[in-house]
């Protein structure tokens, strides 16, 4: 049998093999020959051994389409507008069920029409007709967080009027309401983190973000929480989070962002690099004077010492 299997099939050995996938070291195919996705010539010895040319051309074909797919996949970061809504709402289902809890369509497409930087997303293609992961930040006064924070109230009762917009000037505090991610997709938080730093960072300093807060509902909170270092409200709820931007950030997401407000902020403020310059030069100074006034009494001292030995 083993002779008619060797008659049927061509096999090859692997420096052609590894050829053929277009390998420099071997690595990945003998991965494909341990894992049997490459199967060796039957009797062939350990050394010089042969391999199913087959395999190896199915598997050059499997990575050629995976090159193919990933060239051609375009995604594209954008806020989530009116003819958005449905699909953002497809993915909370893709991620859910049907036992998610959402309110009507027209609910969030009037949020979106009233303020449209609240929803940030991943979309698939520039086709914009698949969402990969999409996060929902509403601008909102402070004691309106809290209430739903305690439960007084379901999120799902904000109304449109309470939803700031970004016009006027200062600080806003947001609720993060929603974050969801494609499971097969989950590093697109990072990506959308990435860009909502550098949204707000943009607005400085007309506009700025002075607390984020939260509620761990779901996998996804878990993990933005866990990302961002937001701190326990326990005060308020058990599932409560509050992020406050005005103090240092412990993730690296928000020390970017931190970094990028400080260097804006030195940038439209000349003098105070100057102020600071002089300050480390004062203080090199300063280090200077000390340590020849330090030089200065240890001399004095070991002359002070040696001034018995003399006159012995």
């Amino acid at each position: 049998m083993n002779q008619t299997l060797s008659r049927s099939k061509q096999f090859i050995d692997s420096r052609a093999a590894i050829e053929i996938l277009g390998e420099e070291n071997g690595g990945k195919f003998f991965y494909y020959v341990k894992s049997g996705q490459i199967a060796k010539e039957p009797g062939s010895p350990k050394r010089n051994a042969r391999y199913d040319l087959a395999d190896v051309l199915k598997i050059k074909e499997i990575l050629a389409s995976k090159k193919r797919v990933k060239k051609t996949t375009e995604t594209v970061v954008d806020w989530i507008g009116v003819d958005d809504v449905l699909t953002s709402l497809q993915l909370d289902y893709r991620v859910y069920g049907s036992e998610v809890f959402l309110a009507d369509l027209p609910y969030y497409a009037e949020r979106v029409r009233k303020n449209p930087h609240v929803a940030l997303a991943v979309f698939e293609s520039p086709k914009r007709d698949r969402i990969l992961a999409y996060i929902s930040l509403l601008p909102l006064p402070e004691q309106t967080i809290l209430e739903i924070l305690r439960g007084d109230r379901h999120e799902t009762a904000i109304s449109t009027e309470e939803i700031e917009t970004y016009e006027r000037k200062g600080g806003y505090t947001l609720l993060a309401e929603s974050v969801v991610t494609d499971p097969n997709h989950a590093e697109q938080l990072n990506t959308l983190l990435r860009h909502l730093t550098d949204y707000w960072c943009e607005q400085y300093p007309e506009r700025y973000i002075t607390k984020i807060y939260a509620q761990a509902e779901s996998k996804q909170g878990d993990i933005l929480i866990q990302k961002l270092f937001l701190a326990p409200l326990e005060n308020l709820a058990p599932n409560a989070y509050a992020l406050n931007l005005m103090r240092p950030g412990a993730s690296r997401f928000i020390r970017h962002f931190q970094e990028c407000i400080e260097q804006k902020r030195k940038a439209l403020d000349p003098q105070e690099n100057q102020d600071e310059a002089d300050s480390v030069i004062d203080s090199k100074d300063s280090e200077q004077r000390e340590t020849n006034l330090d030089n200065h009494r240890q001399k004095r001292k070991e002359k002070a010492l040696a001034k018995p030995i003399e006159q012995g």
